[in-house]
């Protein structure tokens, strides 16, 4: 079985009151910045793109530290050697 990774940012939390309660997340979306090469400097290589989605909290596996790129537009970085 392949898993594939998605990256994305937290923007709000919710809690819809039904019988059982549903726990959502809004997300919005990164992708990777080239589809040629997606990491660089061993690391995913990302830009944030206009995509959000509800999706379950209990669906979310892991916190990741995304950091921009400095002094570029929409370039960013997930920090893979801080957790």
């Amino acid at each position: 079985m392949q898993t594939e990774l998605c990256y994305g940012q937290a923007l709000l939390l919710a809690e819809v009151l039904t019988d059982p309660p549903l726990n959502l997340a809004l997300i919005q979306w990164y992708d990777f910045k080239s589809k040629r090469n997606p990491y660089l400097y061993g690391c995913p290589h990302l830009k944030l793109i206009e995509l959000y989605n509800f999706v379950a909290i209990e669906s979310i596996h892991g916190v990741i530290h995304i950091v921009p790129r400095f002094n570029k537009q929409n370039e960013y970085f997930v920090n893979k050697y801080i957790f």
